[in-house]
C-alpha cells in the first residue's frame, strides 16, 4: 500500500473513531458522558483523545521523533500566544468597551476558560488543523481545498449542539466552517500551531467573560469585534509574509523545514 493511501485511510480512521465513538466508549466503560466528568475527568478524557491517540497515530506513521513538529508545537508557545493576544485585542477591548461581564465566582469563571478556551483550542487545533487536515494536506497527498474543506465541514458539524433551530444551525455551521479555513491559513502562513491555537483560545475565552451570547452567533457588537480581529489577523500575516518574501496562497508553496512544519514537496494543488 503506497504511503499517502496508508496515511489517509488511518487518519480517516482515526478521527472518525474517535468523532463518533469515543463519547458511546466512555459510557460503555461506566464514566458517563463528559459534561458529568470531573475536572481531572475531563482533563484526562481531553487528553487521551485528543492528544495522546493523534500523538501516537503520528508516531506511528512517521516515528516517535517527528511527533512534535507533524503536530505543529515544536515551534514557540509563547511567541503563539503574545501573537493570539495581538490579534484578539478588537474583541477584548470592545467587549470591555460595550459589553457587561459575566457576573459569577472567580472559581467558576476560570474553570469555563479551561475546559471551553484553553482545552476546546487546543484539543481541536491539534485535532482539526494538525492532525487531519495536516496530515492529510502534506502527507495524504489531498489538494489544498479538499483537505481544508474536509475538516471544515466535520468542525462546522460538530458544533450544530449549539443550535436550537434550523435557522440557528445554518449560521452556527457557516461561522464554524469559516473559522476553521481561517485557522489551518493561520497555521500555515505562521508555521506554528501555536498561534490558531492561541487565538481560538483567547477568543473562546472573550467570548465567555462578557455577557456576548450562548452560541457562537452572538449580535452585531460582537460580530463586529469578531471580524476586526479576523481583519486584523489578516492584515498582520500578509505583512510578516511580504517581510519574509513568502506568499499567502499557501496552497501553492512548498511548506519550508521550521520548527512547526516539516518540509514536504507535496504541497502544491
Amino acid at each position: 500500500m503506497k504511503k499517502p493511501l496508508l496515511i489517509t485511510l488511518t487518519i480517516l480512521g482515526v478521527t472518525l473513531f474517535g468523532y463518533l465513538s469515543r463519547n458511546a466508549i466512555m459510557k460503555a466503560l461506566g464514566f458517563g458522558s463528559p459534561g458529568t466528568f470531573s475536572l481531572l475527568g475531563l482533563t484526562a478524557y481531553r487528553f487521551v483523545w485528543n492528544i495522546l491517540i493523534p500523538a501516537l497515530t503520528i508516531a506511528a506513521l512517521h516515528k516517535p521523533r517527528r511527533v512534535l513538529a507533524e503536530l505543529g508545537w515544536q515551534a514557540n508557545p509563547l511567541k503563539g500566544l503574545m501573537i493570539g493576544l495581538l490579534f484578539t485585542m478588537p474583541m477584548l477591548i470592545g467587549f470591555s468597551l460595550f459589553l457587561t461581564p459575566v457576573d459569577a465566582p472567580a472559581e467558576k469563571m476560570l474553570l469555563d476558560v479551561y475546559k471551553n478556551s484553553f482545552w476546546a483550542a487546543l484539543a481541536e487545533e491539534t485535532v482539526f488543523r494538525a492532525f487531519l487536515f495536516g496530515q492529510l494536506f502534506r502527507h495524504g497527498r489531498w489538494p489544498f481545498w479538499v483537505a481544508v474543506g474536509a475538516q471544515a465541514i466535520l468542525f462546522g458539524v460538530g458544533h450544530l449542539y449549539q443550535a436550537h433551530n434550523g435557522v440557528q444551525a445554518a449560521g452556527v455551521f457557516a461561522v464554524t466552517f469559516a473559522g476553521a479555513l481561517w485557522f489551518a491559513w493561520l497555521w500555515l502562513t505562521w508555521q506554528s500551531l501555536w498561534v490558531p491555537i492561541a487565538v481560538h483560545m483567547l477568543m473562546n475565552a472573550w467570548w465567555g467573560l462578557f455577557a456576548v451570547a450562548d452560541s457562537t452567533l452572538g449580535g452585531w457588537m460582537a460580530n463586529a469585534c469578531r471580524v476586526a480581529t479576523i481583519a486584523l489577523s489578516i492584515w498582520f500575516t500578509l505583512r510578516m509574509l511580504k517581510r519574509e518574501g513568502r506568499t499567502a496562497r499557501v496552497w501553492n508553496q512548498e511548506v519550508k523545514q521550521t520548527a512547526g512544519l516539516p518540509a514536504t514537496s507535496a504541497l502544491a494543488l
